[in-house]
């Protein structure tokens, strides 16, 4: 495991804020239950973000399924997320991360998540 995996692992465990750098670019695909696509700086995702992600769903577990190293040095990560939303109902969120490390912290996220999945189980 590089040290780059290892903090980014670290990060999905416990949700360290202090991991992330001052200047983190946070971008999501469209179909994430937040406002908008893009955050900039550790202090907006941890302040909105996250609050608007964990108001739809607030247990919430990131399952990686693999790491893959790519060539200009960013990590894309697989899996899917496991999810109860504000009604109880869970399901998984198949999701592609490509994530960013510089200087030690976590300089950025680019996420794609099928919601849709987690609609299409908890429907029937």
């Amino acid at each position: 495991m590089t040290a780059e995996e290892a903090l980014i692992r670290r990060w999905m465990e416990g949700g360290d804020h202090s991991l992330l750098a001052e200047d983190v670019s946070w971008r999501v695909s469209p179909g994430y239950p937040v406002p908008r696509t893009e955050w900039r700086g550790r202090a907006e995702v941890e302040a909105r973000f996250f609050p608007h992600l964990r108001r739809h769903f607030p247990h919430w577990r990131i399952m990686v399924e693999a790491f893959v190293p790519l060539a200009d040095g960013r990590l894309l990560a697989s899996g899917a997320y496991e999810a109860r939303d504000a009604a109880g109902r869970e399901g998984r969120v198949p999701f592609l991360h490509v994530w960013t490390v510089r200087g030690g912290l976590i300089a950025g996220v680019e996420a794609v998540a099928d919601f849709g999945a987690f609609t299409r189980m908890v429907q029937g």
